[in-house]
């Protein structure tokens, strides 16, 4: 990697102490320069944690100065390159990029900031003293985070988070592609033995080159594959071994040229504008607020999709005031495949509204508040929410449509997928309880029902008449990963709707800008 020199350094000047042995007064203003810097060159997957809406880590960028004597502060330089783009900014979470240098204490000697799956951060450091004179920057530092669910958008098939196969068996699921990237190359770390095979790996149209998996013992190995400078495409992760023999790997990052880092855009943080203010009060002595009367949203768990594709569900209130109401704002958040996401507020003066529930898996939720012309707001309601199912035909599982049984269709919890394993979803989803509907029947058997390694509870299908019936289950907090059904009896259980409800109480801001 080329080490760059700030502005700052190639200014500075190395002066020599006096014949007398005592430094003069303007080497005495010269800080300290930085001895050593140190950040994680690769982030493990074991080491990214769900964040509500995405995946990060922090790895620890740590510096040691030659010596602690005359340090006022640090200013810590970071450079972000992400999907598409790159930057230099702060590193603060959530608040996007202010400014090109952060400002720490002296006594401070490292710094955790967020670095998202998928992307690539790079940082230096220089010591400032009490007079402001700025040292020599150390050489930049980078740490590369794997890419995940968020960023491999289409094919193949994680069975943990950022361990993937890919399979050359005629399946949609070959190539394994990422979103759009700049990179010059990838670094893959590949699960080897006799069952595995060869993938080719690109970005865009271009190879970087071919990945053997084979090995007459089951082992890892890392390989490197990269390109002198950036190209432009989706991260294509192509199986060519035929038969059985899928390719896997356990983790994949991008590598990103990273000359000149210091000339990267930067970018000026900008605050979201989540709502549209209500009207400005008019002047009164009115200090009575007004209350919400009534708010419902229905149906909560719809079941048939209309013309358009989505769910029919219409949220309808009422307030009431000593004067009179002169509107309502209105809360918005969404989940399903994440926790609930905070979707900003609006005003109206309507008392209803259609609710957009579309995706499988997901919910949306609202609650409101009404306000008067004086300025004064009632309490806000619960919040109520509907939710669109995970049914065996929108292609959620890992296997197919099971026996077209009481004139629908199943998923049958003893199918195999081609993996080898039970029926579980092709997403995670941040669910707190699951709203299951299943067949029942002398011939049915039991099932237990997990959410990633978290058990939620057991269905037991059997019953003497035939039919068709609902159960909820809850877990004990909050879980993101698959749905996933382990039978338990040799009878088989079939799986109809099944509805997904994260914790109402959570609320996260919308994920980073990927782009």
């Amino acid at each position: 990697m080329t080490r760059l020199v700030g502005a700052a350094a190639l200014v500075a000047a190395v002066l020599t102490p006096a014949a007398s042995g005592a430094p003069s007064a303007s080497a005495a203003t010269v800080p300290p320069s930085i001895a050593s810097t140190s950040y994680p060159k690769f982030v493990a997957p074991a080491s990214m944690r769900w964040r509500g809406t995405h995946w990060s880590a922090t790895p620890p960028f740590r510096w040691k100065p030659t010596t602690t004597a005359g340090v006022a502060k640090y200013q810590v330089q970071t450079w972000h390159g992400k999907r598409t783009g790159s930057m230099v900014g702060t590193d603060s979470m959530g608040s996007g990029y202010r400014s090109t240098i952060a400002n720490y204490a002296a006594s401070r000697t490292s710094v955790a900031g967020h670095i998202y799956s998928g992307d690539q951060i790079c940082r230096r450091v220089r010591a400032v003293n009490s007079a402001g004179t700025t040292g020599r920057w150390s050489g930049w530092k980078c740490s590369h985070a794997p890419l995940g669910t968020e960023e491999f958008v289409q094919g193949g098939f994680d069975d943990r988070v950022f361990h993937y196969y890919v399979h050359n068996n005629g399946a949609s699921n070959n190539p394994l592609r990422s979103a759009n990237y700049r990179a010059k190359g990838v670094r893959v770390k590949v699960r080897t033995g006799p069952k595995y095979g060869k993938a080719r790996i690109l970005v865009g149209s271009t190879l970087l080159g071919t990945v053997n998996g084979y090995a007459t013992k089951y082992g890892y190995k890392t390989v490197t594959l990269q390109k002198s400078a950036n190209l432009t495409g989706g991260i294509k992760v192509r199986a060519i071994s035929a038969g059985t023999r899928p390719f896997r790997f356990v983790g994949l990052w991008a590598l990103r040229s990273t000359t000149p880092l210091g000339s990267s855009k930067v970018v000026p943080w900008q605050p979201r504008n989540w709502s549209e203010l209500a009207p400005n009060p008019v002047a009164s002595s009115d200090t009575t607020p007004p209350r919400m009367t009534a708010f419902s949203v229905s149906p909560v768990f719809p079941a048939t999709r209309n013309r358009y594709g989505t769910y029919t569900v219409k949220a309808s209130w009422r307030g009431s005031d000593n004067v009179k109401v002169a509107g309502y704002e209105v809360a918005a958040k969404w989940g399903g495949q994440t926790s609930y996401v905070q979707g900003g507020t609006s005003t109206t003066t309507s008392t209803s509204m259609p609710v957009g529930v579309d995706w499988s898996g997901s919910a949306s939720c609202h609650r409101i508040r009404a306000y008067d012309a004086a300025g004064n707001y009632s309490a806000w309601t619960s919040w109520k929410c509907s939710h669109a199912p995970i049914t065996p035909m929108d292609g959620n599982w890992t296997i197919g449509a099971g026996s077209p049984a009481g004139g629908k269709i199943w998923t049958s919890v003893r199918g195999l997928d081609e993996y080898g394993k039970p029926a579980r979803t092709t997403e995670r989803y941040s669910a707190k309880k699951l709203r299951i509907q299943y067949r029942v029947g002398p011939t049915r058997g039991r099932a237990k029902v997990y959410v990633g390694s978290t058990y939620f509870g057991t269905i037991n299908a059997y019953a003497s008449a035939v039919g068709n019936r609902w159960t909820t289950l809850t877990g004990s907090r909050e879980v993101h990963e698959r749905i996933r059904f382990v039978p338990i009896t040799a009878k088989d259980v079939f799986i109809g709707k099944v509805y997904v409800i994260p914790d109402v109480t959570k609320q996260f801001d919308p994920a980073p800008t990927r782009g």
